[in-house]
């Protein structure tokens, strides 16, 4: 066992987007040390990226965002990169549906988008209406519904008093709601189209969370010029001004707990695992690794922790399959123009969200035609998949796991990809280079168990849970990212913040947020400092 000796004020375990953001606050803020840790040998979690055939770079996690032309999610990237991240506009017609007999542009405007609804579905004009208020007050109250832990513990009674009288809007599920609302099988469809960006079918998804996803697009959706990849460089800058490091290859295989209190981590380097442990010490230990993570694999079975057995009886989130492509030419030649493209064979999401066979339904993404500095053309083709299809190769190693996993890499990209080619005809004649992660891919560099790729699922269910959390049970040690929040970028960075103003006192999450709006304001961004309730954790 070796012990490193360097000082720090805090560790954080990971390096995705809620992680930097919590560091970075804390080393902003109050001057921290604070040392990251990544399993991965690339840093930023569901926003790096990865090169292959030295040109082709692809994105992992991050595919759009909303609100990036103003409001609370614009000021928190503003003010953690300090204005070196920059935004691409996609098309005002940024996301396409797709159904056997029933295609729908979405526009970058919400009223816009009800007004094509109607013209669409008159009949149910009154419906569609309703609904667009709807999601408007559904996200606002699961906002709030995950922001409970950040008021002072004699005001959340209060909050899950209000809730229980005005909120229950968001604590339907998707499927409750548009069957309570709409007669129309193809309109409840096209209404759920976007189930995949927070990774549950209508059955099981809570509204509020779908009330997110709707809202956080309502003015068009953006993507980081430079790529993804960018979001990590421009955070780095400030936890390394204060004397903290961001260090990948470093797996925590352990949290260290002492009478009760979190005192530091063990590690085991990624690439080289048979190598002597190293131990960092630290007053203070923040896990980015998801709850499911944290309470079940890194703490030890001693420590008392009294929803384990609770979050053991979870049902398991969504994982996917993800097909990689390099492209011959710009896929512009093919009538696109860099939005994205739902894609379904019928009306039922729950039927989908179920299939193994790969042909239900695929998310169709143009990063290279979103970053203007993109050096080639990419494509990537994701579907959900089930752990249990891959799950017998689960023992071998990243890279290593045989020649029948090979295969059928190859066999369900090659699938997909005939599939898009029936759309979108020449574009099978475009692919040069194709590479495909499983859920085993997700498993071993995010460490997630099942290769789950939203962490925790949005459930109704997962509202008001003592696992979602920012403070743990054991002292010193606190949960960041979207488990505290929501799923998406934009939720695991807001989840970011909550964990950081858990740390500054009562009423420092809503502390922050003023000071960050304040600090938009002053450097010219027309951002809100009371933005509306929608933007305050969406998925991107």
């Amino acid at each position: 066992m070796q012990q490193n000796n360097a000082s720090f004020d805090a560790i954080v375990i990971g390096s995705g987007i809620g992680s930097l953001t919590t560091a970075a606050l804390l080393a902003k803020e109050r001057g921290m040390r604070v040392l990251v840790l990544e399993k991965h040998f690339n840093v930023g979690g569901q926003t790096h990226e990865f090169k292959r055939k030295g040109k082709y770079e692809f994105d992992v996690g991050l595919h759009y965002i909303g609100g990036m032309d103003k409001g609370s999610g614009k000021a928190v990237f503003d003010y953690l990169t300090e204005g070196r991240l920059h935004w691409q506009k996609m098309p005002d017609e940024f996301e396409k549906f797709v159904y056997p007999d029933m295609e729908f542009n979405v526009p970058s405007d919400g009223k816009l988008y009800c007004q094509r609804l109607v013209e669409r579905f008159p009949a149910e004009r009154a419906a569609i209406e309703q609904y667009f208020r709807d999601v408007k007050t559904a996200a606002g109250w699961y906002s709030m519904g995950h922001l409970g832990d950040a008021l002072p513990a004699v005001l959340r009674p209060l909050l899950k008093l209000a809730f229980r009288w005005k909120g229950g809007l968001a604590a339907l599920t998707v499927e409750a709601y548009l069957e309570r609302h709409f007669r129309d099988p193809r309109l409840k469809a096209l209404l759920a189209s976007q189930w995949g960006d927070y990774g549950l079918p209508p059955r099981q998804a809570a509204f509020g969370m779908h009330a997110l996803i709707v809202t956080h697009y309502w003015r068009g959706a953006w993507y980081p010029v430079g790529g993804a990849k960018q979001i990590a460089r421009a955070i780095i800058p400030v936890i390394e001004r204060s004397g903290g490091q961001v260090l990948s290859g470093k797996t925590v295989s352990e949290i260290l707990v002492e009478r009760g209190r979190a005192t530091g981590v063990r590690t085991v380097a990624t690439l080289k695992p048979n190598r002597p442990p190293v131990d960092y010490a630290a007053p203070i230990v923040i896990s980015g690794a998801g709850a499911v993570n944290t309470y079940l694999k890194l703490l030890p079975r001693h420590v008392d922790i009294p929803f384990r057995d609770r979050l053991h009886q979870l049902p398991p989130g969504t994982s996917a399959i993800s097909v990689y492509l390099g492209l011959k030419a710009s896929p512009a030649t093919l009538g696109i123009r860099g939005e994205n493209h739902w894609v379904y064979s019928g009306y039922d999401h729950n039927r989908a969200a179920a299939d193994t066979s790969f042909t239900q339904g695929y998310y169709l993404s143009f990063a290279s035609l979103k970053n203007p500095q993109a050096r080639s053309h990419t494509a990537e083709i994701i579907a959900f998949a089930p752990y249990d299809r891959f799950a017998q190769w689960a023992d071998g190693r990243w890279k290593k796991r045989g020649d029948d996993y090979e295969r059928l890499k190859q066999d369900i990209a090659r699938q997909l990809i005939d599939q898009v080619e029936r759309r979108i005809p020449g574009f099978a004649a475009l692919v040069d280079y194709i590479d495909v992660s499983t859920p085993l891919t997700m498993e071993h560099f995010q460490g997630n168990s099942r290769g789950e790729f939203y962490g925790l699922p949005a459930t109704p269910e997962r509202l008001f849970q003592p696992w979602t959390s920012a403070k743990t049970p054991v002292r010193n040690l606190y949960l960041t990212g979207g488990d505290v929040m929501s799923p998406g970028v934009v939720g695991a960075m807001i989840g970011g913040v909550k964990t950081a103003g858990a740390l500054m006192g009562p009423f420092g999450f809503f502390k922050l947020m003023k000071t960050m709006a304040v600090a938009g304001r002053r450097t010219g961004q027309p951002s809100s400092g009371a933005a509306p309730e929608s933007e305050v954790a969406p998925a991107g």
